[in-house]
């Protein structure tokens, strides 16, 4: 009769772990849904963004459009620019053929060094070439204009760089290093960014067609999620209603240097920066944050330890910014 009790009670001890290890994949997932659609919804990042763990992929999703006039989805097949990453993969073949090769014939052998890597690692969707592959997806860069985020193309590199997609490169970055590998960047002319995040097993993946270096930001944040750690989202471009004494206790003057200030007044129980001879409406998106119509600007306005406003912070299309202190 014990024995049948323990057994009992083994069954629903792994009937609740199970179960809760159901739940915090499940809640895992749908933080970084909600990141991505964050991001997305900002028009900061449309994409692809990957986690992979001891090679094995336990998260791909894609988020926007691959091409925003033809209203293209993204697909498995869909590959991204990699941009300055290039240089990084042809650059760790020269390090391999040094001793076999001589500096003139370096880089010819290292290009044909990683196409004979993407053939022996039967990388599908994966190009080192010049021109945009057929599956590309369409380049942008992040301009919020009049009417809202901008979606005009841009105009590819010309230069020689690697095609890929997520699931390709997880495998292509553990041929470069079984270790820890941070690097993100984006193509000075095309419309694409890319993040990579190794630590140890774990691969965080974060390619984009905006031209926008919010990338890296993304991947700490997904970071922090796997790892059950507090993390921060963009807040929406959205106003909202606050009450009207909080502007008074914004209103000032900060310092961007000794010489020059910015300038912040109420009217009309409203918020406004004066730059220049320009009048910016503030939009509440907080209690203590305002974006600016026009851009993808905002500021924060923090508090000292005693409560009082004391600085402001300038936001211009990431979580943190520069920080200004109130002189007045």
């Amino acid at each position: 009769m014990k024995m049948l009790v323990v057994l009992f009670y083994l069954f629903i001890c792994a009937s609740t772990l199970g179960e809760l290890q159901l739940q915090k994949s499940s809640d895992v997932k749908k933080k970084i849904n909600e990141l991505g659609e964050r991001y997305t919804e900002l028009g900061r990042f449309s994409g692809s963004i990957l986690v992979a763990a001891d090679g094995e992929i336990i998260y791909s999703n894609f988020f926007g459009k691959a091409d925003y006039e033809s209203r293209k989805l993204f697909s498995e097949s869909t590959v991204f620019s990699l941009g300055p990453f290039s240089e990084l993969i042809l650059n760790h073949t020269c390090e391999q053929l040094q001793s076999e090769v001589n500096s003139d014939s370096m880089k010819s052998e290292s290009q044909k060094a990683v196409v004979a890597l993407i053939t022996k690692l039967h990388l599908k969707n994966t190009f080192l070439q010049t021109e945009a592959p057929g599956n590309a997806a369409t380049g942008y860069v992040h301009n919020i204009g009049p009417q809202g985020i901008d979606t005009t193309p841009v105009s590819q590199d010309t230069e020689l760089q690697l095609w890929t997609n997520a699931a390709d490169l997880q495998k292509l970055i553990t041929t470069i290093t079984d270790k820890s590998l941070v690097q993100d960047g984006y193509s000075e002319n095309g419309g694409f960014s890319y993040a990579i995040r190794k630590t140890g097993n774990l691969n965080v993946i974060v390619l984009s067609n905006r031209r926008h270096p919010v990338a890296d930001e993304m991947t700490k944040g997904i970071k922090s999620i796997l790892e059950d750690k507090n993390y921060m989202l963009p807040l929406p471009r959205k106003e909202i209603q606050i009450a009207p004494a909080l502007l008074k206790e914004y209103a000032g003057n900060y310092a961007l240097n000794p010489k020059m200030q910015l300038q912040v007044i109420t009217n009309n129980d409203s918020l406004f920066v004066l730059m220049g001879p320009q009048k910016v409406h503030l939009k509440p998106q907080s209690d203590n944050q305002f974006f600016m119509e026009q851009g993808d600007s905002a500021i924060r306005f923090l508090k000292d330890s005693e409560g009082n406003i004391s600085s402001a912070e300038l936001l211009d299309g990431f979580l943190t910014g520069n920080r200004i202190s109130r002189v007045e």
